[in-house]
């Protein structure tokens, strides 16, 4: 026989075996073709494959399952936040805030159109005047307050939204779940949600932010998300400035979510990066703005007057609106240390976690409770997915498939249950927590036409923006600052002084008081009417909370002329 055809066939055989998976047999070799040892491997590998295969089958049906209840699932979380915040909207009339931000918007658009000349809003302002206020005033001038107000829970249903997103990209759907359920119910949401003030579409921006950053882990190029969440974190902060307190939680989210995958340098770079980009966005749109956009944040943010509340109340405040959610947090960042598999989610689990208490904390230290309602919201987004982690960890408990999803779900219920029942409740005492102003306003309406003049009026951002249309800004005085400067006088007087002075020469034609805000002053006021009569009470008005009085000036009778106002 030829030896290297032999050879040759040898060698295809032997290659064939390997191909087949067919051992090759160690025998003696006839002519030029091998012997072949008996298979007898893969009859006893064939029925562990079939399982495999049969399992992963099962697996990609789940997930199949999972994905397609996904969409459901979160649409049944925002159709169950959107009732309970609608219930809101029309419950009371515009609050303090809602009035002033609103009564801006249409100022600045006329301003630009028209050359209208505005307030010097940016100076106490605590954002920007020309971004909020000019999109709320679009809206309330296509459906008035309660357009402004659905505005807001548009933001806000996209803010759940972002949640579900970003849980589920860091911990899972299952945590997602959680988190925007949790997230969803909470009074602080829902009160923002029916708010219309810039707190829900900076809180939109803000987890906008937050969600590039994490997005960016699953990019090969990130440099658009990362740029985008950037520009969108100082949109944020210039929307609101106190957003400011959540930067550090954005960019070292920025580079945590990266340090498993590519080390502790890549990370820190890249904290780096968003940080530099974030502080010369507002540093640009600082210098934009000019002195008084630099006084505005200094006044509202930086330099912030202290209150006098304790700071065990500031907390025991913030527990009650966010509390749970903090609690299941903080366990979420327990359970997930003493694993001790992941260090890089444990940390990123504690940033979320601690972001929670940073608004709690910051106003305790200034001992204010002003607006903690709103502000513990923001921290309460970040908390929301690290307590999603938690509950999800419930799903691992037993051997039981079955058994397991009926413990996540009965906790997720036991949960969130309770915590929408107190949200609604809780959110709902909020809304009546001011004056309804419809009595009051309806009175004004017709007592300015018989009574032309100035105005002064505590809160008297309400009736002027219900009443924009009829009496220009400049006519309305407030009972929180007032200057004033006498015929005469070189320089105005300011505070007590301006309104005794202002009273005196019976410079208002109508004063507005329901002692709340600035029960004080409001005393001083009425001292200095009864010394400089022609001041008498012509209305009471009541109201949710109090009630409203009015004086108006009636100029003593002339002889010979009938009676009349001035």
């Amino acid at each position: 026989s030829d030896p290297i055809a032999g050879s040759f066939a040898e060698s295809q055989q032997a290659g064939l075996a390997v191909l087949s998976g067919v051992p090759m047999s160690t025998t003696t070799v006839t002519g030029s073709r091998p012997a072949l040892a008996p298979a007898r491997a893969a009859p006893a590998r064939l029925p562990a494959t079939e399982a495999q295969a049969s399992r992963d089958r099962r697996a990609s049906r789940r997930s199949q399952g999972l994905t397609l209840l996904r969409w459901p699932l979160l649409i049944a979380i925002l159709t169950i936040q959107a009732v309970l915040t609608l219930r809101l909207v029309w419950s009371n009339t515009a609050f303090l805030d809602e009035a002033i931000y609103l009564s801006a918007g249409h100022l600045e658009i006329a301003h630009w159109l028209h050359g209208t000349p505005v307030p010097a809003y940016a100076t106490y302002f605590a954002g920007a005047p020309v971004i909020y206020p000019p999109v709320g005033a679009i809206a309330d001038s296509l459906g008035g307050l309660a357009a402004a107000r659905i505005l807001s829970l548009a933001f806000m249903l996209g803010t759940t939204s972002l949640l579900w997103s970003m849980a589920s990209r860091l911990f899972g759907r299952r945590s997602a779940l959680s988190a925007a359920a949790l997230f969803a119910v909470l009074a602080p949401t829902l009160q923002l949600g029916a708010f219309a003030t810039f707190d829900a579409m900076a809180m939109f921006l803000l987890a906008a932010s937050a969600w590039c950053m994490v997005s960016s882990r699953d990019r090969d190029d990130s440099a658009l998300l990362l740029v985008a969440g950037t520009v969108l974190l100082a949109l944020a902060n210039a929307t609101k400035y106190s957003t400011l307190l959540f930067d550090p939680s954005v960019i070292a989210l920025a580079g945590l979510i990266v340090a498993g995958k590519r080390g502790v340098k890549p990370a820190v770079a890249r904290s780096g990066y968003v940080a530099a980009g974030t502080l010369g966005l507002i540093s640009a749109l600082l210098a934009l703005g000019g002195p008084w956009y630099l006084a505005g944040v200094l006044y509202t943010t930086v330099s912030r007057a202290a209150g006098g509340s304790p700071a065990l109340l500031v907390l025991a405040d913030a527990w009650k609106w966010a509390g749970l959610v903090l609690v299941i947090a903080g366990t979420g960042v327990i359970f997930c240390v003493l694993r001790r598999d992941d260090r890089v989610q444990a940390m990123i689990l504690t940033v979320l976690a601690v972001s929670g208490v940073l608004a709690p904390l910051n106003q305790a230290r200034l001992h204010t409770t002003t607006s903690l309602s709103k502000h513990v919201d923001f921290g309460a987004w970040f908390a929301a997915a690290a307590a999603g982690y938690a509950m999800a960890q419930l799903s691992h408990i037993g051997r039981r498939k079955w058994l397991r999803l009926a413990v996540a779900a009965f906790a997720l219920i036991a949960v969130v249950l309770p915590a929408g029942i107190l949200g609604r409740t809780q959110a709902s005492q909020i809304f009546q927590g001011w004056p309804n102003s419809a009595r009051m306003t309806a009175d004004l309406r017709s007592l300015s036409r018989s009574h032309p003049g100035h105005y002064l009026a505590e809160d008297d951002n309400v009736p002027a923006y219900y009443l924009e249309n009829t009496i220009p800004w400049q006519r309305w005085s407030s009972t929180s600052y007032f200057s004033y400067t006498p015929p005469g006088a070189a320089s105005p007087l300011t505070g007590l002084d301006a309104y005794r002075a202002a009273i005196r020469r019976h410079y208002f034609s109508l004063v507005i008081l329901n002692f709340e805000h600035t029960a004080q002053t409001d005393n001083e006021i009425t001292a200095a009417m009864f010394l400089a009569r022609g001041y008498q009470i012509i209305e009471r008005a009541p109201s949710s909370v109090g009630r409203y009085t009015i004086w108006a000036y009636e100029p003593p009778q002339q002889s010979g002329s009938p009676y009349g106002h001035r």
